[in-house]
């Protein structure tokens, strides 16, 4: 465990920069078959300037065919309003790999968070709850947050790892009167509006799992993480 930190710590935003130097920094526009009949529900990233932050899921080992995931997150510093929201992973398919969770404040010494859970027993959408392991983010802080496949407890450069950032914020008055003021649906379009990804996701995501046979819902959701470019996770 002690090994696996010292490369999350020492090397997790290195390499994110490393894997990303050369890319665009634009967030991808959406599909327009996506789109249709969804414009209400457009996510306005935050006007900041910060390079990409989200590394997708894929094994830094070599051969065979191994496990993906991607963390639902866009490829800048997502925002939240909440103080211990939900953070939200995909994973393509079972695997029997144990799950090792990280969240890093990169000024602080210490992980805020990192726990080893069980093996990904379902395919699909999966998250994380601060509220469970009693962890509150600090408004204005950046976090680095990640998820890893533990492919062989002996061999760490196998681990499947995606990564990205959150940051809680503080929102204006104007803003957390629309919130305030919105339920339903109509909170996911406040939140996505507002640049608010993390909220956008969790609200969707929630009513999703109240109604998961709600095609509508399910079509929001895939609308608002093909914007992000996660039009792999938007199709499933």
């Amino acid at each position: 465990m002690t090994g696996y930190l010292y490369v999350v710590k020492a090397g997790l935003f290195m390499r994110v920069a490393v894997l990303l130097a050369a890319t665009s920094v634009c967030v991808p526009a959406a599909g327009a078959d996506m789109q249709a009949g969804k414009s209400a529900f457009v996510y306005q990233p935050p006007q900041r300037g910060a390079p990409q932050a989200r590394v997708g899921g894929g094994t830094r080992g070599t051969g065979g065919d191994m496990p993906e995931l991607q963390v639902l997150a866009p490829d800048h510093v997502g925002l939240t309003t909440k103080a211990q929201p939900r953070l939200y992973w995909y994973a393509h398919s079972p695997v029997a790999a144990h799950i090792e969770f990280a969240i890093i404040d990169d000024a602080a010494i210490d992980p805020l968070l990192e726990v080893e859970t069980g093996a990904v027993k379902v395919s699909g959408v999966q998250h994380l709850d601060l509220a469970d392991h009693n962890i509150t983010l600090q408004p204005g802080v950046p976090y680095q947050w990640s998820v890893a496949l533990i492919m062989d407890e002996n061999s760490r450069s196998t681990d499947v790892i995606a990564s990205g950032v959150v940051e809680r914020i503080e929102p204006d008055k104007a803003a957390n009167s629309r919130i305030a003021g919105s339920h339903g649906k109509d909170l996911v379009a406040v939140y996505a509006n507002e640049g608010l990804w993390y909220d956008a996701l969790d609200t969707i995501s929630a009513m999703i799992e109240a109604a998961p046979a709600d095609s509508e819902l399910v079509d929001i959701r895939a609308s608002l993480l093909d914007q992000v470019g996660l039009q792999a996770v938007a199709e499933k």
